[in-house]
């Protein structure tokens, strides 16, 4: 199992990086390995997503998000994978000043085949900031 955090105050705009973040279907034109994200929208605050993603290997996954604007979270758990034991994690952005949020990005995975922890744990944690710098650069492009 791989666990990471990245937190760090950024200089954007806490909703529009919230709007970058919870626009899932967008992800395959910034998310490094993201090939297709399918998304359901049955209730407001809620989102169901499937992520067809290129890592290690190709893996399919379902995560059940839940989204609050008001307060800055998103969070999400794994429902089903060919993959994954474990996808769960969550996103906390608090505006800390003009165009500066104090942005929170917690994730635990666990495949179910073996991936030897040096491996997993660089994929997982060596990939975050610039997965975080990808998210606050597509905000920066939203109109």
């Amino acid at each position: 199992m791989a666990k990471a955090e990245f937190h760090e105050v950024i200089e954007i705009d806490k909703d529009k990086l919230f709007a970058a973040i919870t626009r899932y279907e967008d992800y395959p034109k910034f998310v490094d390995g993201c090939k297709t994200v399918k998304v359901q929208r049955d209730l407001p605050g809620k989102v169901r997503a499937k992520y067809h993603v290129s890592m290690i290997k190709d893996v399919e996954y379902v995560l059940d998000h839940v989204e609050n604007k008001a307060a800055g979270t998103i969070s999400w758990n794994l429902v089903e994978s060919d993959s994954f034991k474990k996808n769960n994690g969550r996103w906390e952005l608090k505006m800390v000043g003009p165009g500066k949020t104090d942005v929170l990005y917690e994730l635990e995975i666990e495949m179910n085949f073996p991936v030897p922890g040096l491996i997993m744990n660089r994929l997982v944690k060596g990939s975050l900031p610039s997965m975080v710098k990808g998210f606050v650069k597509q905000a920066k492009n939203l109109k």
